[in-house]
């Protein structure tokens, strides 16, 4: 196979890749499209009664949601979106997208929806963009769910490991970094169902997204003091096995903040929700519905 080959296989199969993804959206939830030209967001908006918004870790996209979707949609409208860089949203260009970024996204998205307060949940990254949409939005938030993540700024030392990394994907491919998350993201006992179906989602993804990401978590602020401020239920859920946040990060934002109640979810890395998500559904449907 030559060059010119190869590189018109690799855009097929990335059309085929696209393809699939708007057809699990269409079968398994409402799909829709919010644009801010030239910008766009692909989005999915399911059930009745409050609105409660999900949003992604790095480097996933909204399917990371599909073991809440149809549990969660019997209590809520929930909303889950890809963000800017990453599923079949509008692509970036590697350079950084803040968290304070992604919050406008999903505040436009919310807009376009008509919906003006929300629980607004997020894991790992998503954590992070949910306490900065708190921190620019309070009116819209009526409830945080923080899952594996943290409220304190990168230390010099990450925010340089997050430049490398960045560097080393947009020249060399995001192989090394996929295979690197899925050692770290999921318990080792995990099935190999799940892995396969993190793995198909790490794959589908951009390395100019991935790279735009990493910059923008490298100049996050530190929220914790948005965390203390506020009276809101939060849920802050951890899990037994996390190799990539530590659980006392969510130990120290329980301390923090005024209303809020602590969950560790046994047998379960980074991505909780993925693995376990019984012990991540139920806590929400107890904390949050009010029916």
């Amino acid at each position: 196979m030559n060059t010119m080959q190869f590189h018109f296989l690799a855009k097929q199969l990335k059309c085929v890749s696209f393809l699939l993804n708007l057809v699990y959206c269409l079968f398994n939830s409402s799909l829709g499209l919010a644009a801010d030209t030239p910008k766009f967001t692909v989005y999915t908006d399911n059930g009745s009664g409050t609105p409660l918004v999900l949003i992604h870790a790095f480097p996933t996209d909204q399917r990371l949601w599909k073991p809440q979707q149809e549990e969660l949609k019997k209590h809520f409208r929930v909303i889950t979106l890809d963000l800017y860089g990453f599923g079949n949203s509008s692509t970036t260009d590697g350079q950084a997208v803040t968290m304070t970024d992604y919050a406008d996204e999903v505040h436009h998205l919310l807009q376009k929806l008509h919906v003006h307060k929300a629980i607004m949940g997020g894991e790992s990254m998503g954590g992070y963009i949910a306490l900065a949409f708190l921190k620019k939005y309070p009116d819209n938030v009526s409830g945080l769910i923080l899952s594996n993540t943290q409220s304190i700024a990168d230390s010099t030392e990450v925010k340089i490991k997050r430049e490398t990394t960045a560097v080393d994907i947009l020249n060399h491919g995001t192989k090394e970094l996929i295979n690197g998350f899925l050692l770290k993201a999921l318990s080792p006992q995990t099935s190999e169902q799940t892995r396969d179906y993190l793995k198909t989602i790490l794959d589908a993804q951009k390395a100019s997204g991935m790279a735009s990401a990493l910059r923008g978590m490298s100049l996050r602020d530190d929220t914790s003091n948005v965390l203390a401020n506020t009276t809101l239920p939060v849920l802050i859920i951890t899990s037994d096995q996390d190799a990539v946040i530590p659980p006392q990060q969510s130990e120290t934002m329980h301390q923090l903040a005024k209303n809020s109640k602590l969950v560790t979810i046994s047998d379960a890395g980074h991505l909780s929700n993925l693995e376990q998500p019984k012990q991540w559904n139920q806590p929400v449907i107890e904390m949050f519905d009010k029916k």
